[in-house]
């Protein structure tokens, strides 16, 4: 049985990855993409499904600061829920988050519903917990005025030309 400190430490380092989380969206929706990109480890592998695979964090950050990225939205209301949180040994842990997004790109005049998880890999570096892995799953991204009931695109890189970003 784990002793009391060792119980306190795994209750931490659970809501540290929770706030590492929580960072990341944040900084994806209010634009601050150094901050964002800040919450992984220099060598992380970012698949963004439809919308991307990057290797490393340089690669990401290139990506969230180009033009085409900046472009990209002019609203984006990302809602995170149900972590699951476990832990392969004391600086490697991974999670599963349900995902909700409410995107407004700037280069139509549409809006997006967008649903899927992520799943992820953590790791502990200096006392940080940092992202290592991110994998998000598309399970919806559909028209706002259609609704997920009537159209559901994107799930594959081939959809990719569906979405009017």
């Amino acid at each position: 049985m784990a002793t009391l400190q060792q119980r306190i430490q795994r209750l931490e380092d659970i809501e540290a990855i929770k706030n590492l989380k929580r960072r990341y969206i944040f900084s994806i929706d209010m634009g601050r993409y150094d901050d964002a990109t800040d919450t992984f480890t220099e060598d992380a592998i970012i698949d963004y499904g439809v919308f991307g695979l990057y290797r490393g964090r340089e690669a990401l950050r290139k990506y969230l600061t180009s033009d085409v990225s900046k472009q990209r939205s002019r609203l984006g209301i990302h809602h995170l829920h149900s972590p699951l949180i476990e832990f392969v040994n004391d600086t490697l842990a991974t999670g599963i988050w349900e995902l909700q997004a409410m995107v407004q790109p700037k280069t139509v005049d549409k809006a997006y519903w967008m649903a899927g998880y992520f799943t992820d890999e953590y790791v502990k570096e200096n006392g940080q917990w940092k992202q290592n892995k991110l994998k998000i799953t598309w399970q919806i991204i559909t028209e706002y005025e259609q609704g997920w009931g009537k159209q559901t695109i994107a799930f594959t890189k081939s959809d990719y030309g569906k979405i009017q970003l």
